[in-house]
């Protein structure tokens, strides 16, 4: 199947279809991006969703209106789709997120932790601030979700933690140092987590995407024959994944389908992760100086 036909089939088959009727899910940073396809996905399968939004980071990236109309988009007879604002960077904030989104739904039978700041800086560079930022929202913010929920999730003897990870956890790089560094502790976490609450019927797994084709990386196609050079080289695919490309992952681990799988890490990355030759051919093609640039100058992300 050539490129064009495989982006053709997935157009047509965007959605792993699974029984998701009655679930009460909540999803972090869920209006935009990978998170905004999960939500999409959760609701089309009859989940209930309660998704938290940034409404600062939304207006930045010139999309107050996201979480709005997501709920609209998705919004249908004897379905709930309920988006909460959560500054995630406040402590204590992810607490009161949690509790609420438990009070609207009746309760929360998966979480999804999607919400996560990256900030395109040298590690020499880096202040004091944008390090606290990232561990705020990045680790801080799900521990204290995690916290509040999982006990529910005991009680009823059964749950569905799904953390959204990075191929940086594999492959750090050196634009995003703290960043690439938290994913790989939230990793470790879902690994502790997943045993510590297997006897309970909880599963705790993480899904570690690749270059995904979003509004955080739009800085990168400023110049579009930059952008394909990037993107040729980012994966033997040679191609950005997108934020679909997510979702069936996502569900999947939701499913009753996956009820023995805990621990795990699903890369959805088209390659990237698996370790390449110094020679290979996909790493002669070189990112232009234009690019490199735009990395130092590139916006916060939420």
């Amino acid at each position: 199947m050539t490129k064009d036909l495989d982006r053709e089939f997935n157009m047509k088959h965007r959605h792993l279809s699974v029984d998701l009727l009655g679930m009460r899910v909540l999803i972090t940073g869920g209006s935009r991006g990978i998170a905004a396809a999960l939500v999409r996905a959760f609701a089309a399968n009859g989940a209930d969703v309660a998704f938290s939004y940034a409404a600062l980071a939304d207006k930045t990236a010139g999309q107050d209106k996201a979480a709005a109309e997501l709920c609209a988009e998705t919004a249908s007879p004897g379905r709930r789709v309920e988006a909460i604002e959560a500054d995630l960077t406040e402590p204590g904030a992810a607490r009161l997120l949690a509790a609420q989104a438990a009070s609207i739904l009746g309760g929360i039978d998966t979480v999804v932790l999607s919400a996560s700041i990256q900030v395109h800086k040298s590690f020499l560079a880096m202040p004091p601030e944008d390090v606290a930022r990232q561990f705020q929202i990045n680790l801080t913010a799900n521990i204290e979700l995690l916290q509040h929920l999982l006990p529910g999730m005991r009680a009823q003897g059964w749950g569905r933690v799904i953390s959204i990870g990075s191929i940086q956890e594999l492959a750090p790089s050196a634009e995003m140092p703290i960043y690439a560094m938290t994913k790989a502790a939230l990793e470790n976490l879902v690994r502790n987590l997943a045993v510590e609450n297997a006897a309970y019927g909880i599963t705790v797994n993480n899904i570690a995407p690749g270059l995904i084709e979003t509004d955080r990386n739009a800085f990168r196609r400023q110049d579009m024959d930059d952008w394909k050079r990037l993107t040729r080289r980012a994966n033997p695919m040679q191609r950005a994944g997108q934020p679909h490309d997510i979702a069936g992952a996502a569900l999947f681990l939701a499913s009753g389908d996956a009820s023995f799988v805990t621990a795990a890490t699903i890369h959805v990355t088209g390659g990237a992760h698996v370790p390449r030759a110094a020679n290979d051919p996909l790493n002669d093609a070189k990112l232009t100086s234009n690019v490199v640039s735009q990395v130092e100058s590139a916006p916060l992300s939420i």
